[in-house]
């Protein structure tokens, strides 16, 4: 077995050192925030979080997953369902709870020509739907 050379054993050990020694520092402060700054973020309002009906039904205002179903209509209703179902995938990720969900996504599976998945997601659906929406849903179910 072939042993390194000096020079090559002295880089070896400065970059073993450097090594340890960045290890070994401490983290370094934080300064504190300037008066004004605490002052500024004192009086801003601390942003809430909409809350989603676990019944199915649709939240009072407006919400991303709300955009993101309009989206998925507008690009099935033009033909363009790879756009829909990622529309659809994104707002399941955000809103797995919301049956408008599923029911778009059996509606874009059913026009994809694949009643098997439509179905599929309408019975997912039916878990967290409302009155209409489960009306709505149990019509994929009965291919």
């Amino acid at each position: 077995m072939m042993r390194p050379s000096g020079a090559i054993q002295k880089s070896l050990l400065i970059v073993v050192l450097l090594a340890l020694a960045a290890c070994a520092s401490g983290p370094t402060p934080v300064p504190p925030e300037a008066p004004e700054a605490r002052e500024r973020s004192s009086r801003m309002p601390t942003p809430t979080v909409p809350t989603v009906p676990t019944d199915g039904s649709s939240p009072p205002t407006a919400s991303p997953v709300d955009s993101l179903l309009e989206e998925a209509r507008a690009f099935r209703d033009r033909g363009n369902l790879s756009a829909s179902f990622a529309r659809l995938e994104r707002a399941l990720r955000i809103a797995p709870q919301r049956a408008e969900v599923y029911l778009e996504l059996a509606r874009s599976h059913e026009a994809a020509g694949r009643p098997g998945r439509a179905s599929a997601s309408a019975e997912r659906g039916l878990l967290y739907c409302g009155k209409s929406t489960c009306t709505k849903l149990r019509q994929f179910i009965d291919y």
